[in-house]
């Protein structure tokens, strides 16, 4: 039975792959969980994102609605690390984000 979608539901998953994004930042500056505000704030913030996943599988399918999470949040936080951190990526890592946003487009139509 496919869920009945609403507006809603996608607002759901965008806060749900904004607070991925902020947890990943803030696990970063825990450095490996050494520093306590930034590692209690990055739990916070990972919970908080399966929360708001867990709401807007309500209305997507789970299948849609994990692999654009997944997908927009590794793709955002490989940007949080290029910009915040100055991170250098290797040609085989930007081919694997468009393979990843590739296959965000193919499940779209599964």
């Amino acid at each position: 039975m496919l869920p009945t979608f609403t507006p809603i539901h996608l607002f759901y998953l965008v806060i749900a792959i904004a607070f991925e994004m902020v947890a990943n930042y803030l696990l970063k500056l825990s450095h490996g969980f050494t520093r306590k505000a930034p590692a209690i704030a990055a739990i916070f913030f990972v919970l908080a994102a399966f929360t708001a996943l867990s709401l807007a599988i309500k209305g997507i399918q789970l299948s849609i609605a994990y692999s654009i999470w997944g997908g927009v949040g590794v793709i955002a936080t490989a940007m949080i690390g290029i910009i915040r951190f100055g991170e250098h990526l290797r040609l085989s890592a930007w081919i694997g984000m468009v393979l990843v946003i590739i296959g965000m487009v193919l499940i779209q139509f599964a």
